[in-house]
Protein backbone atom coordinates (compact mmCIF):
# COMPACT_ATOMS: atom_id res chain seq x y z
CA UNK A 1 0.00 0.00 0.00
CA UNK A 2 1.20 3.78 -1.05
CA UNK A 3 -0.01 5.90 2.02
CA UNK A 4 0.76 10.04 0.59
CA UNK A 5 0.14 12.96 2.93
CA UNK A 6 0.22 16.19 1.31
CA UNK A 7 0.23 19.13 3.65
CA UNK A 8 -0.28 22.55 2.52
CA UNK A 9 -1.00 26.67 3.59
CA UNK A 10 -3.69 28.70 2.01
CA UNK A 11 -3.42 32.18 2.02
CA UNK A 12 -5.28 34.09 4.93
CA UNK A 13 -8.97 33.73 4.57
CA UNK A 14 -8.99 31.59 1.25
CA UNK A 15 -8.85 28.02 3.24
CA UNK A 16 -12.71 27.51 2.81
CA UNK A 17 -12.48 28.66 -0.71
CA UNK A 18 -9.94 25.86 -1.21
CA UNK A 19 -12.48 23.29 0.37
CA UNK A 20 -14.84 24.53 -2.03
CA UNK A 21 -12.81 23.98 -4.93
CA UNK A 22 -11.45 20.47 -3.50
CA UNK A 23 -15.21 18.73 -3.65
CA UNK A 24 -15.25 17.54 -7.50
CA UNK A 25 -11.38 16.34 -7.51
CA UNK A 26 -11.97 14.21 -4.38
CA UNK A 27 -14.82 12.76 -5.59
CA UNK A 28 -13.16 11.97 -8.81
CA UNK A 29 -10.29 10.79 -7.30
CA UNK A 30 -12.40 8.05 -5.02
CA UNK A 31 -13.48 6.81 -7.95
CA UNK A 32 -10.20 5.97 -9.42
CA UNK A 33 -8.90 2.72 -9.72
CA UNK A 34 -6.30 1.81 -6.55
CA UNK A 35 -7.51 4.53 -4.67
CA UNK A 36 -8.26 3.17 -0.83
CA UNK A 37 -8.55 6.60 0.86
CA UNK A 38 -8.78 10.20 -0.37
CA UNK A 39 -9.30 12.85 2.67
CA UNK A 40 -8.70 16.78 3.10
CA UNK A 41 -7.92 17.38 6.52
CA UNK A 42 -8.40 21.38 8.04
CA UNK A 43 -5.82 22.11 11.04
CA UNK A 44 -7.58 22.37 14.51
CA UNK A 45 -4.39 24.77 15.73
CA UNK A 46 -4.50 27.65 12.59
CA UNK A 47 -6.92 28.74 9.77
CA UNK A 48 -4.54 28.14 7.13
CA UNK A 49 -3.25 24.53 6.91
CA UNK A 50 -4.41 21.81 5.18
CA UNK A 51 -3.59 18.06 4.59
CA UNK A 52 -4.41 15.09 2.27
CA UNK A 53 -3.86 11.64 3.71
CA UNK A 54 -4.54 9.25 0.57
CA UNK A 55 -4.10 5.42 0.37
CA UNK A 56 -3.49 3.99 -2.78
CA UNK A 57 -3.18 0.25 -3.66
CA UNK A 58 -0.01 0.67 -5.62
CA UNK A 59 2.39 3.48 -6.91
CA UNK A 60 1.03 3.11 -10.36
CA UNK A 61 -2.38 3.88 -9.24
CA UNK A 62 -1.12 7.08 -7.98
CA UNK A 63 1.18 7.84 -10.79
CA UNK A 64 -2.26 7.75 -12.72
CA UNK A 65 -4.14 10.03 -10.07
CA UNK A 66 -1.37 12.47 -10.08
CA UNK A 67 -1.98 12.81 -14.16
CA UNK A 68 -5.29 13.07 -13.65
CA UNK A 69 -7.65 15.87 -16.00
CA UNK A 70 -9.60 16.60 -12.01
CA UNK A 71 -6.29 16.95 -10.12
CA UNK A 72 -4.94 19.39 -12.76
CA UNK A 73 -7.98 21.36 -12.60
CA UNK A 74 -8.19 21.74 -9.10
CA UNK A 75 -4.37 22.79 -8.72
CA UNK A 76 -5.08 25.22 -11.15
CA UNK A 77 -7.87 26.45 -9.59
CA UNK A 78 -6.76 26.88 -5.89
CA UNK A 79 -3.21 28.31 -7.24
CA UNK A 80 -3.71 31.86 -6.59
CA UNK A 81 -4.97 30.88 -2.73
CA UNK A 82 -1.71 29.03 -1.62
CA UNK A 83 0.60 30.71 0.86
CA UNK A 84 3.79 31.20 -0.66
CA UNK A 85 5.75 29.09 1.67
CA UNK A 86 5.05 25.92 0.01
CA UNK A 87 3.85 22.73 0.39
CA UNK A 88 4.90 19.30 1.83
CA UNK A 89 4.56 15.97 0.10
CA UNK A 90 6.03 12.87 1.53
CA UNK A 91 4.88 9.59 0.05
CA UNK A 92 5.25 6.12 2.01
CA UNK A 93 5.01 2.28 0.86
CA UNK A 94 2.88 0.64 3.96
CA UNK A 95 2.80 -3.01 5.12
CA UNK A 96 0.26 -4.17 7.26
CA UNK A 97 1.90 -6.09 10.56
CA UNK A 98 0.49 -8.52 12.97
CA UNK A 99 1.17 -7.58 16.62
Amino acid sequence: MIVVTAKFKSAPGSREKIVELSHPAVEATRKEKGCIRYELFLSAEDDVTLQFVEEWTDADSLRAHLKSAHLAAFKEARKDLLAQDGSVLKIFEAKEISL
